[in-house]
């Protein structure tokens, strides 16, 4: 199998006649013009969508799909499921898909002329378009109650990725690969077998296809399957049943009443998603009161391997960009500056213009930086397109004033006792009962879980001067300065393995210095305000997110500098297992953070 990298997506090879695209690839076309028509009958009533989700007793009903195309399936079922699902019921529709290509813009809209009738959803649809890359992406749209997972993977590959987690399990499937005879792998044995191993008891499929080989694979691996009247001029189609109910079906608590330890930025992300879920939520933290840190940014310096690591960042980078669009009304798309004063710098900006991402990265000259943010400093940069400084107290404001969220203060965490119920002790001889589940989101409590884990001590400082206030975005060096924010720009940063900063006895030297081409010892004398906290970390540089115990207890943890960028996307990782809701990331990522890898 190809080895994909993040950001080298393939482009389709297209050619339109009457708006409508036909492949070059597989020579054939996409759809009929009648393809509103044909999607209902084959895919929505072959699988008997409508009856079933009106009789389904589950939290969510989850369709698997093979063959993403332009996303005509997904958005006509997103305009039935609204229109036609019981729309006062807290039912979710989970829909996974898999592509090997990518969904460019203007395509999509290029499309979606010919459709009127899918106007409101295509529309929708634009406002969280998926940004060009390889792996998942994970889109919910909460108007719709609707959750789109988005693969973008050769088929078996992908499916292999989805089989370890139980919650993947598929109750439809839509078979809509381009015809077998021109693109047999997409039908071959190997991936029907990995089609059956994910499908739930009496999961159905439907497809277009009546070719013969396809219906012998699919009842080959247990599918009863029917071959019926076909669409428009088509003889035949297939639909029918996953029958093998021997395998054991695995039973999982779903949550009544959650409890997170650690009011930082993971645990409030993770409560909001919970508590938006309809889950109770106690969220619990060892502060009096909750001081974050007053201003930070996205920090998208991608890591450009083909490693599940590389893959995380690049996910969870974009997945947090949208995050923070949807949820704060002040957010606003600056990029991000990163300067090229290194060797390692050099080398990281030459990398990514290898990648030819004009959509994504622009270079920048030393005097258009200048000229942008009144500044007069001699290095070239790349602007990362995508990303802002934010402030985290209005940020954990937003996600913690959220109904079905209780904050508890003062209480320091030091063991849980896991019985039917989960009981979680606290200094003082405190303890709460009568958790469902717990998650550890403070990086002081989970060393006493994972000893790896690393605390660091940092600080940085507020400087109050005219001359720094017209920077217009994140410019990142060896250290950072950030756009001005009530008449203070935020400059980091210190670190060390010791506390140096009892009695607020700061020494900004090192600051200033890390950014002495933006900054002077002028700038120092200057200084109003500051901010010591802490960081954690782990020996291989990536975090830890998943579960410690019984599928009941779970951690996310070691984000180091990238928690804003990271926390969002761990934070719906927790929250999927939690809620049996298909997972938001493969399982070679799921791997990689494990909390169970420094056993």
């Amino acid at each position: 199998m190809t080895t994909l990298h993040p950001l080298r997506t393939k482009s389709r090879k297209i050619s339109w006649k009457d708006n409508l695209p036909h492949s070059t690839d597989y020579d054939d076309r996409f759809f009929q013009p009648n393809a509103i028509e044909e999607t209902n009958e084959v895919f929505i009533q072959g699988n008997n969508l409508l009856n079933r989700w009106k009789n389904n007793n589950s939290r969510n009903f989850k369709i698997g799909e093979l063959g993403f195309g332009f996303g005509l399936n997904f958005l006509m079922t997103i305009k039935k499921w609204h229109e036609e699902s019981t729309k006062n019921n807290d039912m979710w529709l989970d829909y996974i898909s898999i592509d090997c290509y990518s969904l460019k813009i203007k395509d999509f809209k290029k499309v979606f002329e010919s459709f009127p009738e899918l106007k409101e959803f295509s529309e929708e649809f634009i406002k969280s378009f998926p940004i060009e890359t390889n792996g998942y992406t994970r889109i919910s749209f909460p108007k719709y109650k609707i959750r789109l997972t988005l693969i973008i993977d050769e088929a078996a590959k992908a499916l292999e990725s989805l089989i370890k987690n139980e919650n993947n399990k598929i109750d439809a499937w839509y078979l809509d690969g381009f015809d077998p005879s021109k693109n047999p792998a997409m039908w071959s044995d190997s991936i029907l077998k990995k089609i059956a191993n994910l499908s739930n008891k009496d999961s159905t499929f439907s497809t277009y296809t009546a070719a013969g080989f396809v219906r012998r694979g699919l009842e080959k691996n247990n599918f009863k399957v029917n071959k019926v009247k076909g669409f428009g001029n088509k003889r035949h189609k297939l639909q029918g049943v996953y029958t093998n109910d021997t395998r054991p079906h695995k039973s999982k608590q779903l949550p009544d009443k959650v409890a997170i330890i650690g009011a930082g930025l993971a645990g409030s992300c993770l409560a909001f998603k919970l508590a938006k879920y309809g889950v109770q939520v106690d969220i619990f933290d060892k502060n009096k009161e909750l001081i974050a840190n007053p201003m930070a940014s996205m920090y998208p310096k991608f890591s450009l391997g083909t490693d599940a690591r590389s893959f995380l960042l690049t996910q969870a980078y974009f997945y947090s960009y949208k995050f923070y669009t949807e949820i704060l009304e002040s957010f606003v798309n600056t990029g991000i500056l990163f300067l090229n004063n290194n060797a390692d710098r050099d080398y990281w900006i030459k990398r990514i213009n290898k990648l030819d991402r004009d959509d994504l990265f622009q270079n920048i000259t030393a005097e258009e930086i200048n000229s942008k943010n009144n500044l007069n400093q001699h290095y070239d940069g790349i602007i990362i397109k995508y990303g802002a400084n934010i402030s985290i107290n209005e940020l954990n404001n937003k996600l913690l004033n959220t109904k079905n969220i209780k904050i508890i203060k003062d209480h320091d965490f030091i063991k849980y006792q896991l019985e039917e119920k989960i009981k979680i002790i606290f200094k003082n001889d405190r303890f709460y009962d009568d958790y469902s589940h717990l998650v550890i989101c403070s990086g002081d409590s989970l060393k006493k879980i994972i000893p790896n884990i690393g605390i660091k001590y940092g600080a940085i400082a507020g400087i109050n001067e005219k001359s720094l206030h017209k920077i217009k975005y994140p410019i990142n060096g060896d250290g950072y300065v950030l756009p001005e924010s009530n008449k203070i720009n935020w400059a980091g940063s210190i670190y060390s393995n010791e506390n140096l900063f009892k009695n607020n006895a700061i020494d900004f030297e090192e600051i200033i210095k890390k950014n002495s081409h933006i900054l002077s010892n002028q700038n120092k004398n200057n200084i109003k305000r500051s901010w010591i906290g802490t960081r954690a970390s782990l020996p291989d540089y990536l975090p830890v997110a998943g579960q410690i115990e019984n599928n009941k207890i779970f951690t996310i943890g070691g984000l180091g500098s990238r928690g804003l960028s990271l926390a969002p996307l761990l934070a719906e990782v927790i929250m999927n297992d939690i809620c049996n809701i298909p997972s938001a990331i493969s399982n070679e990522i799921r791997d990689a953070i494990s909390p169970l890898r420094f056993k």
